[in-house]
This record gives C-alpha cells, structure tokens and sequence, in this order.
C-alpha cells in the first residue's frame, strides 16, 4: 500500500530544518527496507510566501512509502519530529498521514491563500487522513497534496551538523556554474555565492536544477573540496516554478498583481521606493535592486499584498515597467532647410539664416522601453520562476531517479 507521509513546522528562524527531519526518517527506513519502497522522490514544497507566521522558507516536505499499515508510517514520523525537530516559540510541528494524494486543490489553496487550522482538521477528517500535531499539520497536508504535473525541479541539500559550516571555494562554484547551467541555476548572484544558507542549521549547500546528473556532478565536485562526510539528500520541488502567482486572491497576506500608470514616486524610510498606480501603493525594497520602477509611466507589478493604512499595499516580487521618454525640437525651415529658433513670441519659429518666420508646430518624438524587473539573485523568492527556466518546464520528468539521490 503507497502511503503518503507529511510534515512541517519542525524548525525557527535561527535553527533546524525540516528537510533535515525527513533525510533521518528515509535513512532508518532504508536500515530495515529496500529503496524501492521509497516512491520517486521525497518531495519539498514551498507554500505562500506571504503568511504572516511562517517560518525561513516555508517549506513542507513529504514521502510516499510503500508499506502494509499507515500506522507505521505514523510511528516512523512521529520519531522522526521528536529527534530532530526544535520546538522552540511559535514553532508547531505537524505529522499528516495519508493513503491518497490527488486532493491537488489543497496544494493550490495553500499557495495562493492562508488556511486556518480548524479548516485543514475539517478537510482532513472528510478526507480520512490521520494527522498529529500543531498547525504544521496545514503545510504537510499541502505537501502530502501538491501538484508537480505541469512543472517541477530538484535540489539536492547537503548536510552536516559541523559548526562553523565548511568555506567553500568561490572559484570552484562559479566554473561548475559556468559548466552546468542551465541546467542547475541561481548558484551564483555575480560574486555572491547562493548555494550556502548562513543560518545555524545543518544544511551545508544547496544545488538547484532540472537534472539529476548535472545536480549530483556539481555537489560530488563541491563535497571533494570541503572535509565533510558526504550526506545529502535529492528533493522534487515546486521552487522555481512560479506556481505562487496561478491565482491572483487579493486578499491580505496572499498573492496580488496591480497594472496601471504610475501616479506618484517617492523615496520612503530606508530607502525603499513607493509607487502609486491606480491609487494602489506598491513598495519596492531597496535590497531587491529593481532598477527601472522609480522612472516607469506604466507598471506591472505582483507581490504580497499587506493591510495598509487605507487599503492594501503590494510589495513588489516582480514585474513588467513601461518607460516612455519624450523629446521635443523645433522643425527645419522650410525654405532653406536650416534649423528654426524660437522668436520669444508664443507659436513663432524664425529661420537665422534666411529670416522666414513661421508657425509650424514643433516637433514631437517618443521612445520607449519595456522591462522586466527581477530581484537580485541574493533577494530572489523560492518560488520565483527565473528566466533562464523558461522552455525547461517538465525536463524534470525526462531523467529517471539516479541511484546517488540519497547518500
């Protein structure tokens, strides 16, 4: 029987990882069961970036195990969490145990929307899923659910419970950058290495990408440099997917998208930039290094949409910007073809070299520029789709699962 295996919220913002929890889980599994029971990947989701009471990422993961009773599955997770979660302040971990995963409409209302707690309960028990624990319960049900059909990529997460965290050398990442993208991406942000969290888990790097074989080369290379024992761990995710932005809510704390012309620009405390379009107030933080908003005439902007003081205002995650620059000069004369001057007298253009003086109108020329505004590698959300993925939506599928995905 393929029984699916949830869990989340087994972190803080300053230590463990949840990903870290089902590494452990899968590797006592595989002491006493053979790799053929795990199904395909474990798989890490990314839910709405925008709810209030997250934790870093946002992350749930999930597995399926082929397994004769779901009440085992229960047992492996439960100890799992216990070892090697930290629950610590508002942290609420949540074990979701299922025999089904096609409820796909969970996932999508997770990314797109907040749940309340009595309501995933009530989903769940309609559902006949067995669950435990706190509000976690929400985000492991959504990854026990998602939706990786259409479009998905893996990361491979190294691991190590060393303190400080190996350096790794920035000239050995920018040449396997250089020799596996596209295929792997958003390692490197020019001379900012992106591949290495700097918070106190054990997650020692991370290597992004549409395959297997380019993901597991570039981490097998990185691990020869540093001394730390090989253990990682090779996820599906929905990161880089853009699939955050399929439906626009407009709600507080969910996904929004404004378009209009740019009524107003100002500079706000620390230096964060304001628009306003369509009386909407959008805020571009400085840190994102949007480049061309502050100039737009027109502007296509999603976020997160936050309570205002008045409505809601969006903060900026991407976008479109129309700038149109206008230039105005005075017409040839056209008697001699010189250039016409101004006489001083409203309407009147005088030619200096043959004296004609005329009423032609002056003349108007436009330009303009459309843009695409991604934030900086550093600052880039991890379900933003990158440019450098589009025409690579489904690769994923093309490569069977290799046999170093877990180590």
């Amino acid at each position: 029987m393929i029984t699916w295996i949830g869990i989340d919220d087994t972190d803080t913002y300053d230590k463990g990882c949840t990903t870290y929890v089902m590494y452990n889980m899968l590797k006592e599994f595989l002491k006493t069961r053979g790799e053929w029971r795990i199904i395909n990947y474990p798989r890490l989701i990314r839910l709405n970036p925008n709810v209030p009471f997250k934790t870093r990422g946002n992350a749930a993961v999930s597995v399926g195990l082929n397994i004769d009773d779901p009440r085992e599955a229960l047992e492996l997770a439960e100890w799992a969490v216990d070892a090697f979660s930290h629950k610590v302040g508002k942290t609420s971990p949540g074990i979701v145990v299922s025999t089904s995963n096609n409820e796909h409409w969970i996932y999508w209302k997770a990314l797109t929307d907040v749940i309340p707690l009595n309501t995933a309960i009530r989903w769940m028990n309609k559902l006949g899923v067995i669950y435990k624990g706190g509000r976690g319960v929400i985000g492991a049900l959504a990854s026990v659910m998602a939706d990786l059909n259409l479009d998905s990529t893996l990361e491979l997460l190294a691991y190590s419970e060393l303190t400080p965290k190996p350096s790794i050398p920035i000239n050995l990442i920018k040449k396997l950058n250089d020799s596996t993208s596209p295929l792997t991406f958003e390692n490197m942000d020019d001379e900012y290495v992106l591949i290495q969290p700097h918070g106190n888990d054990p997650v020692v790097f991370g290597i992004r990408g549409d395959s297997p074989h380019h993901i597991i080369h570039f981490a097998s290379m990185l691990m020869s440099e540093i001394d730390v024992e090989p253990r990682w761990l090779i996820y599906l995710t929905n990161q880089a997917t853009g699939h955050h932005v399929s439906s626009i809510v407009n709600k507080p704390y969910t996904i929004g998208y404004v378009e209009g012309s740019v009524n107003d620009v100002k500079l706000v405390e620390g230096g964060n930039i304001e628009v306003n379009v369509n009386s909407t107030p959008v805020f571009s933080y400085r840190h994102y290094g949007f480049k061309s908003i502050d100039k737009a005439t027109y502007l296509i902007a999603y976020g997160g949409f936050k309570p205002g003081i008045n409505n809601l205002d969006l903060y900026m995650e991407g976008g479109f910007a129309l700038i149109i620059k206008g230039t105005v000069k005075n017409p040839k004369c056209p008697r001699c073809g010189s250039g016409l001057e101004s006489t001083g007298r409203v309407g009147l253009l005088k030619c200096p070299k043959c004296g004609l003086i005329t009423g032609l109108p002056k003349l108007m020329n436009y330009a303009s520029e459309f843009l695409l505004e991604e934030p900086r590698g550093s600052e880039v959300r991890h379900l933003h789709k990158p440019i450098v993925r589009v025409g690579l939506e489904g690769l994923v599928k093309a490569f069977n699962r290799p046999s170093l995905w877990i180590i």
